[in-house]
């Protein structure tokens, strides 16, 4: 029982089970099963990694608890997979959070005109960045769409439900407490 939850990790590998594996490299997932490639999939691909997590459950080929170490989810959460796929079939689970609201409002040359406005001037707040775009812009722009923008380009973080106070090297275990 202790080598219960010991992984072999190399290069993103993770040994799930004696018959289940995970390697993950270069983007993209592989799943073996007794020694074979059984699936691959884009490591981005949320749809098929239920699919496969689901399959892999319902083969018997690992226990929920390895699976769910092994995928990195909730136990609860491979339930709700699994009732939703016997309700309703493997469909079922495959759009669970839907899309976004609607079409993205902003073109190429209005969020050109928000990357210069950061970048030419450090510290300017969103909502003055959205007033000054909307003014030479011929949709309005607000503070929320600046943000998402920026965020989009890579330029400003997400936005995180915890916060942390200090700064914390990458190599030590961080933890986070709600404020």
């Amino acid at each position: 029982m202790s080598n219960f939850f010991e992984f072999t990790q190399s290069e993103g590998e993770r040994q799930i089970n004696s018959r289940v594996s995970l390697r993950e490299s270069k983007g993209r997932v592989e799943v073996f099963k007794d020694g074979e490639v059984y699936a691959v999939f884009a490591e981005n691909d949320r749809e098929f990694r239920k699919a496969v997590m689901i399959q892999l459950a319902r083969l018997g080929a690992a226990s929920f608890r390895e699976l769910c170490a092994g995928f990195q989810v909730d136990r609860e959460t491979l339930e709700r997979y699994l009732i939703r796929s016997q309700e309703r079939g493997l469909r079922a689970v495959m759009d669970d959070k839907p899309g976004p609201k609607g079409p993205w409002k902003a073109d190429d040359v209005t969020r050109l005109e928000v990357i210069k406005e950061y970048v030419n001037e450090p510290g300017v707040t969103d909502s003055e960045i959205a007033r000054r775009v909307s003014a030479r812009r011929p949709i309005q722009v607000d503070r929320k769409m600046v943000n998402r923008i920026l965020r989009h380009a890579g330029l400003k973080p997400s936005p995180e439900v915890d916060s942390v106070s200090d700064e914390t090297s990458t190599n030590q275990l961080t933890l986070r407490f709600k404020s």
